[in-house]
């Protein structure tokens, strides 16, 4: 049985996007810019419960400058700098080789290179981990950093 101090724990544990539905994070590589959109819609009323008023509806965003389609980075990216080109590049190849910050709002899993040097090394280590074994690979990183806590 759980305690109330256990339900409690996982309470402040709770991912931050959990209570809210936030604007989603684009960037244009191009135009080293990101821009929040809005991708929620509102269900009808008879559908409806309170927990899903909302449904996330992805669609095509172009950027307003230069009117390229824009990529979604999730809502824990962190723009850098426009004029730190080599973190603009350095983000354009982990996107195309299928890293965003798609999180919860505590950790993506994983943190950037910060040269563009340290980017075949780094794909390297995290080749062939699919979606779910990183996600799995997270998830044991919390449970081992929850039992630290609580000993």
């Amino acid at each position: 049985m759980t305690s109330i101090a256990e339900i409690q724990s996982l309470d402040d544990r709770m991912c931050r996007y959990s209570y809210h539905n936030y604007r989603d994070h684009f960037a244009c590589f191009h135009c080293r810019k990101t821009f929040k959109y809005w991708q929620w819609e509102e269900c009808d009323e008879k559908k409806w419960t309170k927990e899903q008023r909302f449904r996330h509806v992805p669609r095509q965003i172009v950027c307003p400058d230069c009117s390229r389609p824009m990529v979604d980075m999730g809502l824990d990216f962190k723009a850098p700098p426009k004029k730190n080109v080599q973190a603009w590049q350095i983000l354009e190849i982990l996107h195309a080789h299928g890293f965003t910050f798609h999180g919860c709002g505590c950790f993506v899993g994983f943190k950037p290179p910060r040269s563009l040097a340290e980017v075949p090394t780094w794909l390297a280590k995290r080749a062939g981990k699919s979606a779910r074994e990183r996600l799995l690979a997270k998830i044991e990183r919390r449970r081992e950093s929850a039992a630290k806590v609580t000993k």
